[in-house]
């Protein structure tokens, strides 16, 4: 079994002071966006397990480590990981995370793949049309189909900022989700769909929502999933 702390959106004073925090004991950490990044190092020391990540559309973590590299050019991308050998990687950009933006990653026998972003409102950092998504996920499909034809499997788990059209999304174009994603769902048919973005204020409202027979769910704050 594999246990999955998934975190998003809003730092929890939960995690710096609360002995249930030490509880969880995650085998993987997984952020779904617009966090910054001493919070989620603070997380990867305090749990000493791996960490994947896509950009929320307020994240800039790329041109921070860009400005503390000034004149490497090849340190401004996070996503150059250490865990994807197709990539370079330069240990002195990383924060202890991995970037899983458009790439396959297998950690425990567990299959993950991410996509940065939210749908475009105002020509920001790690926001896409949704012909620009589709273009993205389009560029993975390619990989998952060899890697289902030599391993025997895809995917399990997706992890996005963005949710699904008509899935945990606004009705605000900054909170639309994409429609490319329910295609991906039925494609693949992943476990999980792990996304943030929009904000729970309401303790009613539903987290967790099952598409065709995957569990999309609103990792705002924080959630736990066993695999």
């Amino acid at each position: 079994m594999m246990r999955i702390l998934c975190v998003s959106d809003i730092v929890e004073k939960f995690f710096f002071d609360s002995q249930e925090a030490d509880k969880i004991n995650p085998d993987v950490l997984v952020s779904c966006g617009d966090l910054p990044i001493d919070y989620l190092e603070f997380l990867v020391t305090r749990y000493n397990v791996p960490l994947l990540y896509v950009h929320g559309n307020h994240d800039l973590y790329d041109e921070m480590v860009t400005s503390n590299f000034d004149g490497v050019p090849f340190l401004s991308r996070l996503s150059k990981s250490r865990f994807d050998f197709g990539y370079q990687f330069d240990y002195r950009g990383s924060f202890g995370g991995v970037n899983i933006d458009c790439k396959i990653l297998n950690v425990g026998g567990i299959n993950f793949v991410g996509f940065d972003g939210s749908y475009k409102y105002n020509n920001g950092p790690h926001q896409f049309t949704e012909e620009e998504m589709s273009r993205r996920v389009r560029r993975v499909e390619f990989r998952l189909a060899l890697r289902k034809l030599l391993f025997g499997s895809s995917v399990d788990v997706v992890i996005t900022h963005a949710p699904p059209f008509g899935i945990h999304d606004g009705k605000d174009l900054p909170h639309r989700g994409f429609k490319v994603f329910l295609d991906f769902m039925k494609k693949y048919k992943p476990r999980y769909l792990l996304h943030g973005h929009v904000h729970i204020y309401d303790r009613r409202e539903s987290r967790v929502t099952i598409y065709e027979g995957v569990r999309v769910v609103n990792c705002y704050g924080h959630y736990v999933i066993d695999l």
